[in-house]
């Protein structure tokens, strides 16, 4: 009997024991729960899926419009988040009778100001995408060998040779105002063509590959633009700048310019490859 009874009282104790694990099973569950979903609103809020809205009272609020804002942002909850097109960017504002295939890269609000037609544009705007398709492999090659950000490389060759439609770019495929200072040129080296001055020289190249390589040895081997290497090599900002403050351009806009166009023609995205 004692054995029975000691039997009995153990299977009680383990239904005991069950029981309370069955009940406190709700409340773990509902706590998991409860902080599950406390985590799921902290990260919704956080990252701009879902903004709290306190609408104003019943009284106060117009009829049509009551409880809108909530719905909307119950629509937009998990929705992707979409991000702002990016404005264009203007550090300069160029004068009406300057334009050319660069104009609208440096001053985007030159067309709004002057009613340059549409057509106009287009032409302008083709032919910068069509010279960036065409050098941009270019740049993105001499950046590998040297270090020089392909978005500078770019935006230099875009601006003094007008995507490659300047005179001095057709004439000698020159496309970075490269001067020519030797006294002893041989017959083709280099071409009279004003500038500074009417007498500046610049150098001639047979290919327009030939102007880039120059332009990276420039670079790279004059001592004035040596503490550009120390620099970030994605920070175009400071490279131009350096550029500007090293005197490659007389243009006291150089560096800003340069920046506007790296920007709105996206050039950046060359300096990642």
């Amino acid at each position: 009997m004692e054995n029975l009874h000691f039997a009995h009282s153990t299977m009680n104790s383990k239904e005991q024991v069950n029981a309370s694990q069955r009940n406190a099973a709700p409340t773990s569950d509902g706590f998991l729960w409860k902080f599950t979903t406390l985590c799921a609103l902290v990260y919704l809020i956080w990252s701009d899926r879902i903004q709290l809205v306190f609408s104003p009272t019943v009284a106060d609020a117009p009829m049509e419009t009551s409880g809108a804002p909530v719905r909307a942002s119950l629509l937009e909850m998990f929705a992707t988040p979409k991000k702002a097109p990016e404005e264009p960017v203007s550090f300069v504002e160029l004068p009406p009778g300057d334009m050319n295939n660069l104009t609208l890269a440096i001053d985007p609000g030159f067309a709004r100001r002057y009613n340059v037609p549409e057509a106009e544009l287009s032409v302008h705007n083709r032919a910068c995408d069509a010279y960036i398709k065409r050098f941009a492999p270019v740049a993105v090659a001499e950046m590998r060998k040297f270090g020089i950000p392909a978005s500078i490389t770019l935006a230099q060759a875009l601006l003094e040779s007008n995507a490659g439609e300047s005179s001095l770019a057709k004439k000698a495929n020159n496309h970075f105002g490269i001067k020519c200072f030797s006294r002893k040129c041989k017959k083709g080296h280099c071409v009279n063509q004003t500038d500074d001055s009417h007498k500046d020289f610049f150098v001639a190249f047979p290919n327009v590959w030939g102007s880039f390589r120059e332009h990276s040895n420039l670079l790279a081997g004059n001592k004035r633009y040596k503490h550009l290497f120390n620099l970030p090599p994605a920070d175009y900002r400071a490279w131009a700048s350096g550029l500007q403050d090293a005197g490659y351009a007389t243009d006291e806009q150089y560096a800003e310019k340069l920046c506007a166009i790296i920007q709105n023609l996206k050039l950046y995205r060359y300096d990642r490859r």
